[in-house]
């Protein structure tokens, strides 16, 4: 509202209890408008208002005291002080908050003739604090919600058992390309080598959390019954500051440990004749992709921690006939640390399928054939250390053939990692640096705004108590209104216009959020044309309507995207289990849970007699940590299989034994 007074009544502005003195001729216009209410990162909201005062006794006295200023030396003024003040007008208050000096006028050097000040309101001036500060910096508030990422903290998380629901790990998809079940033998994540892991997850926060958060860090208290209401209790948004996994201190997993080579034309990489059963360090020096450096020129790759290697191998070669036979080649990945060890061999299942194929295709004799294949492979857990790759093949039916790679000097094959699998186990989940950033980063107001937007609230200081708002549905607030007279205050002299409010209405209505840049959000928009989440309204009883106005959001809304096997509901009631890898195995959570195993060294806990005792057996990985509490698992540490484990499963909430499988006839012993 603008109030110009013609009455005789006047404006008071008191500044830590004191009245201050104004020019006579001092118009000072409030704005304090519905629209006010809603705009709170875009308009001055309930007020900011620049005005002058005059260098009395009063005024000089107040300022002196206050910012350090005397008659003497009125250069020099503390700028960043900010004092407690309200408007007053004629008993009616108008709106407490803030006020700072900007400036002292000086005549003859010596006398003070006005200072010039801007008043804050209270909303205005939690708005300033808010508008150059990013969800980023919530370092303080949300340090209390740090955690060690494990598979413990995301299961126990589905619960409501982490910081008791504030944080939790939803199954979303995020760029990993997430496949349910396999097709064409790549690995989906019901299988071993495809396994979730735990860099897939982020966490979610409830967003009650993080809009408590900012009050709390800038100083700044509420009172409001909706945020009370137990429904906001499941309203979370993803700390989803990166592109697939989260932001950690130590890594940064969108480029930790990924790289791509290829052959170069010449130089010993193409035309490269192997021999059967023996290793071939894949010759490809032609390095195009190693964001991290982890990929030395001559191909010596290091690896900082214990982590499965996910990658793909597309394969330029040619199976020559050298002889009668139905020979054909079967091919394996292999990992060898410095010393020419091998750590980790790996059939590459998808060509060696296909070289089946092709041999029962060509029936008795080999043909001479050129191929490009493409797999993805998974390795075994690889202790942190330095390695090299290489390429081996075995013969199937007969030795009548060569194999030639890169024949006739193309240079069609490439070699990549593109997961380094454990680079977020047991690191520090830091909430703050998760927090969504988008472009430029989001700021705290936009984060306030959006909520206001997006639940049509009301953000009004509360007149009894400093630094402290009142938040409301705006129903609510227009309920629990007062009707006041302001025509003692205006000038009826002059000319009033009054314009209907119909002719203010909007032919088009758009309710929604901002569209996001995700894939799945992109994929809905462009296959339904529409943004997700939108709703339009359209006025077709008003005559004289016209023009469109938006609602939106800061926040962004997204589909959920249906994982093949999952069943109809979007539960995995429907399709197998969800494997997790950790260390070097993988857990899987169904009602029949088996245990694959990728190595040795697993560790039973049985009582001092040798006795399965449920309670007391805990799983351990081959490295000695415990990634799971309440989920007990004992192996057969006889076991020398690459398979299957010898397991007994034992159930999470009874404790009772499961299943006993007994892959290869072993029996389980019962000491270390």
């Amino acid at each position: 509202m603008g109030v110009t007074s013609v009455q005789g009544f006047r404006f008071k502005l008191v500044a830590n209890n004191q009245i201050l003195d104004l020019f006579a001729d001092e118009e000072m216009l409030v704005s304090n408008n519905v629209t006010g209410l809603f705009d709170l990162g875009a308009l001055p909201s309930d007020f900011t208002r620049t005005i002058t005062l005059p260098g009395t006794k009063i005024n000089n006295h107040f300022f002196e005291f206050v910012y350090d200023i005397s008659v003497e030396d009125p250069y020099t003024f503390s700028t960043n002080q900010k004092v407690p003040c309200y408007l007053d007008f004629d008993g009616i208050y108008l709106s407490s908050g803030y006020l700072q000096l900007n400036a002292v006028n000086v005549y003859q050097n010596k006398f003070i003739d006005s200072y010039e000040v801007t008043v804050f309101g209270g909303l205005s001036s939690f708005g300033r604090d808010l508008k150059t500060q990013f969800l980023t910096d919530l370092t303080s508030s949300l340090a209390q919600y740090n955690h060690t990422s494990s598979l413990e903290n995301i299961s126990s998380s589905w619960g409501g058992n982490l910081f008791s629901g504030s944080i939790v790990y939803p199954m979303a998809e995020y760029g990993q390309k997430i496949t349910y079940t396999p097709e064409e033998a790549f690995f989906g994540i019901d299988s071993a080598e495809g396994g979730m892991t735990i860099q897939d997850y982020k966490p979610a926060i409830r967003v009650k959390d993080v809009w408590d958060g900012i009050f709390q860090q800038y100083g700044f208290t509420y009172t409001s019954e909706f945020w009370e209401q137990s429904w906001l209790s499941s309203v979370y948004m993803i700390a989803n500051n990166k592109l697939r996994y989260p932001v950690y201190a130590e890594y940064d997993l969108e480029i930790y440990g990924l790289f791509r080579t290829a052959p170069i034309s010449g130089s010993g990489m193409t035309n490269v004749t192997m021999s059967a059963v023996t290793d071939l360090q894949i010759p490809f020096y032609n390095i195009q992709s190693n964001p991290n450096g982890n990929l030395s020129s001559d191909l010596v790759y290091t690896l900082d921690f214990n982590s499965r290697l996910r990658g793909e191998l597309n394969l330029n070669f040619t199976v020559q006939s050298t002889g009668v036979g139905n020979g054909i080649p079967q091919f394996y990945l292999k990992v060898k640390d410095l010393s020419g060890t091998t750590v980790s061999t790996t059939a590459l299942v998808n060509f060696n399928s296909y070289m089946t194929q092709i041999q029962t295709y060509n029936a008795t004799q080999t043909r001479t054939q050129e191929f490009t294949l493409l797999t993805q492979y998974s390795t075994a857990v690889l202790p942190a250390g330095q390695y090299r790759f290489y390429l081996d093949y075995d013969n199937s039916g007969g030795s009548n053939f060569q194999v030639i790679l890169n024949p006739n000097n193309q240079t069609k094959s490439l070699f990549s990692v593109t997961k380094v699998n454990q680079g977020g186990s047991g690191l520090v989940m830091n909430m703050a640096a998760n927090m969504p950033f988008g472009t430029n980063g989001i700021k705290l107001i936009d984060f306030i705004a959006g909520i206001q937007k997006k639940f049509n609230l009301v953000i009004y200081p509360n007149k009894n108590k400093l630094n402290d708002f009142i938040v409301e549905p705006f129903i609510e607030w227009y309920k629990s209104g007062e009707i006041k007279d302001f025509n003692r205050y205006i000038n009826l002299d002059k000319k009033i216009t009054v314009s209907p409010a119909n002719n203010f209405a909007v032919n088009e209505l758009n309710f929604g959020d901002t569209l996001d840049q995700d894939y799945i959000s992109q994929q809905f928009n462009r296959g339904a044309n529409r943004e997700f989440g939108k709703t339009y309204y359209v006025d077709t009883n008003n005559f004289f309507s016209q023009g469109k106005f938006e609602v939106k959001t800061t926040f962004a809304s997204s589909p959920l995207i249906y994982l093949a096997g999952t069943g109809i509901s979007g539960s995995a009631s429907g399709g197998g289990p969800i494997a997790f890898s950790v260390g070097d195995c993988l857990l899987s959570y169904s009602s029949n849970p088996i245990t694959w195993c990728g190595g040795s060294g697993y560790v039973e806990l049985f009582s001092s007699t040798g006795v399965l005792e449920p309670s007391a057996a805990m799983y351990y990985d081959a490295y000695g940590n415990n990634p799971v509490t309440g989920y007990r698992f004992v192996t057969d540490k006889n076991n020398s299989s690459a398979g299957l484990c010898d397991v007994y499963n034992i159930n999470q909430y009874t404790g009772v034994v499961g299943t006993y499988v007994d892959n290869c006839s072993n029996t389980p012993i019962g000491c270390i």
